[in-house]
């Protein structure tokens, strides 16, 4: 039913869910409190999504699918294999600035994993953990990361660093400092960092 219908009232019933499902969990949310927060009458969130698992379900396909998308755009447009992380890590910045609760919801599904886990979040991440493993091997494969590299922990920390850095834009500002474009800062830094390190040359 959602492709065919009343687009703000799904809009309102989307944007309450991810609010509460990233702040309480799935399983702590009740239908009625969505419906309540939405200010929609309860039934139309089953006559749209069929129930919170099905309504559960559209919102984390919703808000990574857009990023998978935009994963094949870069794979079109970007022959170097630095210039694709930068992509992908701009790209990062756009969604979460687009989907702010998404990282949020990724750590509820990491830490209570629900149905939606191994149909939608795990296919996900592993299609991200493959860009980024493409990345690095032709990078290699050009000289321009070390030939010893083992390329599936290059790949796990990379992509932990751009996952945890976005994650940690949730802190207050006691903690991280305060910038208008923060969530770029923090990644860019990273991404310094990772390809780049800490250490001065010749230290």
């Amino acid at each position: 039913m959602v492709d065919c219908i009343d687009k703000p009232t799904i809009n309102k019933i989307v944007e309450s869910a991810v609010a509460l499902f990233s702040l309480k969990g799935y399983a702590r949310v009740s239908v009625k409190e969505i419906a309540e927060a939405a200010g929609v009458n309860i039934a139309l969130i089953s006559y749209y999504f069929g129930g919170k698992e099905k309504l559960y379900s559209y919102v984390m396909e919703q808000q990574l699918t857009l990023f998978g998308r935009q994963l094949e755009v870069i794979r079109q447009e970007q022959q170097d294999p630095l210039e694709k992380i930068r992509c992908f890590i701009q790209t990062a910045i756009e969604v979460h600035k687009k989907f702010p609760y998404l990282n949020r919801l990724l750590y509820r599904e990491l830490l209570s994993p629900t149905n939606c886990f191994d149909e939608i979040v795990k296919g996900e991440a592993e299609r991200f953990h493959n860009f980024l493993g493409e990345c690095i091997r032709e990078a290699i494969a050009q000289g321009r990361f070390r030939p010893d590299l083992d390329i599936y922990c290059a790949t796990v920390t990379l992509f932990s660093m751009i996952h945890f850095t976005l994650f940690t834009q949730c802190l207050p500002d006691t903690v991280l400092t305060a910038k208008d474009d923060r969530e770029e800062y923090y990644l860019l830094q990273s991404l310094e960092i990772y390809l780049h390190g800490v250490q001065c040359p010749g230290a």
